[in-house]
């Protein structure tokens, strides 16, 4: 079953991303060579009720897509950044794999098993 995962694999650009559900779930960043190198989750949540003057408003706003979207956006990596694991993983990232989980303990029971003995996870 991995192997068949890594031809599974979408390659990590913003108009694959776009694709994405933003619904609850695990996604995964792999390598150049395709090893997995970390495990992360989001949780699907949505935004506000609809209000025309708000705009993305009553849409999922914390899913996998938004969460995928956050790797390429311009942080301002100064002393004391809150992410470091983000900084050193960003330029590593090549593929990415998405997986909808929506019932809450079942993702954080997954993502746990997933990141066990990888680099950029903390443990």
């Amino acid at each position: 079953i991995v192997n068949l995962l890594l031809f599974m694999l979408s390659k990590f650009n913003k108009e694959n991303i776009a694709k994405e559900p933003n619904t609850g779930g695990v996604y995964r960043f792999y390598n150049k060579d395709r090893k997995l190198i970390y495990v992360g989750r989001a949780s699907g949540k949505w935004g506000t009720k609809f209000q025309p003057d708000v705009p993305h408003s009553g849409r999922y706003r914390f899913g996998q897509r938004h969460r995928l979207q956050s790797y390429y956006q311009k942080d301002d990596f100064g002393k004391d950044d809150g992410h470091p694991t983000k900084r050193a993983l960003r330029p590593r990232i090549e593929y990415y794999y998405t997986q909808t989980v929506v019932n809450k303990p079942k993702r954080r029971a997954l993502e746990k098993k997933l990141k066990k003995g990888l680099k950029f996870n903390i443990n």
